[in-house]
């Protein structure tokens, strides 16, 4: 039977470092792993610089081999193979070290292009708020990674760049809200209010619309167009039943046949008139 009581999460590649390393982290955190192994801590209050750092090396000379053989075994099974150069040494702290280092992005061009990616993002028709706000944030720990510095003015500015025109209005109240008031958790709740009332409203509209009449299937095409279009001759401002063009149709379908027997039948009437008022005294 196979061991279900580890977490399950993508492996290190070349892209999801900000990822992964959170992940990692809280897996060998609930194993046991990371304190003192991976990441070893020691209390500095009140302690000299020199003080601190004897500390700190006889914590690491304390640490069990067979834990620290565990903790590095956990990571090399979590990595694709182009990762492994990386992960040579037999210690999981200097191994943690080494893939932090090489998977934080530095330079100008690299910040232009986290910058770019973060101001340029959007969200998606299919994108539920929960996993817009989920990317913003995700991308904006990625660039802290990359020793970006990124405020939440600078993620609220990504939020709502990114969003759809159905948000115009929740974005011009946004500026008009006091800084004090305008926190990132404020605009993050405000935003979700919102996906939820839109929600509301197009299910109203989808439960309350008005069947479609055939005679005017054009028309429930576009409900919302606000335009009434004839579905006989295509052309806006009637409906096929009112339509004109439709009743010189009707009109030019009497043949000339129907002309006469209607002719016929109203001198067949009139002469019974005329034949009765012989009869009248």
């Amino acid at each position: 039977m196979s061991d279900d009581s580890s977490a399950r999460f993508p492996k290190l590649n070349d892209t999801n470092y900000a990822q992964w390393s959170i992940m990692m982290e809280a897996e060998l955190t609930r194993k046991g792993l990371w304190t003192n192994i991976v990441e070893v801590v020691v209390d500095e209050d009140g302690k000299t610089e020199e003080e601190v750092q004897k500390d700190y090396m006889a914590k690491l000379a304390k640490r069990s081999a067979s834990k620290m053989a565990e903790a590095r075994s956990e990571m090399i099974l979590r990595v694709d193979g182009g990762q492994l150069p990386h992960m040579i040494s037999r210690d999981p702290l200097e191994v943690w070290s080494n893939l932090r280092t090489v998977h934080r992005a530095r330079g100008f061009a690299t910040s232009l292009a986290l910058h770019r990616k973060f101001l340029t993002s959007r969200k998606t028709p299919k994108m539920t708020m929960q996993a817009w706000i989920g990317e913003i944030r995700g991308q904006a720990f990625a660039m802290k990674l990359a020793e970006i510095e990124v405020s939440d003015q600078m993620v609220i500015l990504a939020l709502t760049l990114g969003l759809p025109p159905s948000y115009d209005n929740v974005i011009i109240n946004f500026d008009s809200t006091d800084p004090i008031q305008l926190t990132l958790e404020n605009v993050i709740i405000r935003l979700l209010n919102e996906e939820t009332r839109q929600s509301s409203r197009r299910t109203h509209w989808a439960t309350d619309a008005p069947k479609p009449d055939s005679d005017n299937l054009a028309m429930a095409a576009i409900p919302r167009a606000g335009r009434i279009v004839c579905f006989f001759c295509d052309q806006a401002g009637h409906y096929k039943s009112d339509c004109p063009e439709k009743a010189k149709w009707e009109v030019s379908k009497i043949t000339a046949t129907d002309i006469a027997n209607v002719a016929l039948a109203v001198t067949a009437d009139e002469d019974e008139d005329e034949d009765g008022d012989d009869y009248v005294f």
